[in-house]
């Protein structure tokens, strides 16, 4: 009688004991679950800003060779006009060009400008309407008002190129 009087509460705590292991390893499952779910959310985050990081980075070293080769062919245009060799067709297709080297820059200025705040919008507006102008005169323009105008558009594009270094060092602008 002895030997059945114990064997009732070791069953009894065998019988509780599974349940609890059972809501043990349940729980554990959850805690894993809901630790994963987060690491994986921050891993879809980084991975997303290292897209969005790399498009911006990619339209920033094209938005350098837009400004720079609109600043070459705006030279060249000028130094052309002032020493008289321009001809007709050649002023219409040079002023063709450097239009279309202003709104591709204005195109890329504009994208970069959604990643940006109120203040760099402004100066991404105010250089692509600087560099219009200066496709407008390069052609007329005296080459000291033509250089002056283009340290202005370069003072600028300095700045801007600042924030294009500091999303390149994945700092928000």
């Amino acid at each position: 009688m002895g030997t059945t009087a114990r064997s009732g509460p070791a069953i009894l705590l065998r019988a509780l004991s599974l349940p609890g292991l059972s809501l043990l390893i349940a729980s554990l499952s959850l805690i894993s679950s809901i630790s994963q779910s987060y690491n994986y959310r921050k891993n879809i985050e980084a991975v997303q800003q290292n897209v969005l990081r790399a498009e911006n980075l990619k339209t920033c070293r094209d938005i350098i060779e837009v400004f720079f080769a609109f600043r070459l062919k705006a030279e060249e245009i000028n130094a052309r006009h002032h020493d008289g060799r321009m001809e007709d067709i050649s002023r219409a297709e040079a002023r063709r060009e450097l239009k279309s080297l202003v709104y591709r820059f204005g195109a890329l200025g504009t994208f970069l400008a959604n990643f940006t705040p109120d203040k760099a919008r402004e100066r991404y507006t105010r250089l692509s309407w600087d560099l219009n102008a200066l496709a407008d005169g390069a052609m007329t323009m005296p080459a000291e008002d033509f250089a002056r105008r283009f340290g202005e558009a370069d003072k600028t594009f300095a700045t801007l190129n600042e924030d294009c270094s500091r999303s390149a060092q994945f700092v928000h602008l």
